[in-house]
């Protein structure tokens, strides 16, 4: 393992770690991985690209989020599942195509800042990222990225963008969740009905939602003006996922279909049927603005709901 604070398990246990409920080990491909089991939930999170590898409440049988069996696991790579940050771009990069699609958080280290247990038994651990000779090549900007995810009966992520420079920037940013389900179309999502969308894969042609979304076909769609309560309705695994936001004027639901799976060396054949994506973001022309000295957050919140 490289001798440094994102890779040293024994330091970040010593720094971190809290006995039977948060403890850092060498997860797959050697990344530093983050254990946490509460009374409540367990859960999974990666320090490389900040991520979110699993969540599950105690009471239930199966994991809320989807990993691929081909994710890979390596520097510079994405994760395949799981929620991955998409900033400070959501998409194509804008300003280089060479750059990586999504941002460049998501393909990099993030740094523990702070791990606590709240007063009602949750577990909040708090990661951030800062710009660097590396990212400015890519991106031109002095910022502050800090992520703070909470584990407890459900699971919260809270995420927020400091300009730290002196010029204006504008980002994009998704937070890419993919939820197992049992067969991806029996699912609905509940919601959009009556907002407009782009599809993607129609050349964003802009479209109105009727009715609950369903996967019919490869779906890659950017939902505007949209509410901040949905649900995702799983027939087969006999559960509703609640997802509540805020700080987000987009929705995009995305699943690529048995065409698109084929495509991606890190799916295999069989996986989209296993997962949908419904990810809360701000993209296409949506951007948001932010001043110097100035924040802006974005907050989700997944909750398994049983009648």
């Amino acid at each position: 393992m490289k001798e440094d604070r994102h890779f040293n398990i024994q330091q970040l246990n010593v720094d971190f770690g809290i006995k039977d409920q948060v403890k850092f080990v060498e997860g797959r491909g050697g990344l530093p991985f983050i254990q946490i089991t509460t009374e409540k939930a367990t859960a999974v999170i990666s320090i490389y690209a900040g991520q979110v590898l699993s969540f599950r409440p105690n009471k239930e049988s199966e994991d809320v989020m989807f990993i691929s069996d081909n994710a890979f696991f390596q520097e510079g790579k994405a994760i395949k599942g799981g929620i991955p940050i998409c900033w400070p771009w959501f998409g194509g990069a804008p300003i280089k195509p060479e750059n990586p699609s999504h941002g460049f958080v998501r393909n990099d280290f993030w740094t523990v800042s702070a791990v606590d247990v709240l007063k009602n038994g949750d577990v909040r651990v708090q990661l951030e990222f800062f710009d660097s000779d590396k990212t400015r090549e890519m991106w031109p900007y002095q910022f502050h990225l800090s992520l703070d995810i909470t584990i407890g009966d459900s699971l919260t992520l809270d995420l927020v963008t400091q300009n730290r420079g002196e010029q204006v920037f504008t980002i994009t940013e998704a937070l890419h969740a993919y939820f197992k389900v049992g067969d991806a179309a029996q699912v609905q999502v509940l919601g959009l009905e009556k907002t407009e969308y782009l599809d993607k894969a129609e050349d964003f042609i802009k479209v109105c939602q009727v009715g609950a979304v369903i996967l019919e076909q490869e779906t890659d769609h950017i939902h505007i003006n949209v509410g901040h309560d949905l649900t995702i309705l799983d027939p087969v695994l006999k559960r509703k996922i609640q997802i509540l936001s805020s700080g987000n004027k987009n929705v995009v639901v995305w699943n690529p279909g048995a065409k698109g799976a084929e495509k991606m060396q890190d799916l295999t054949g069989e996986d989209y049927k296993r997962f949908i994506c419904v990810e809360i973001a701000n993209a296409a022309s949506n951007k948001v603005t932010i001043q110097p000295d100035c924040k802006y957050r974005m907050v989700t919140n997944y909750q398994v709901v049983r009648d």
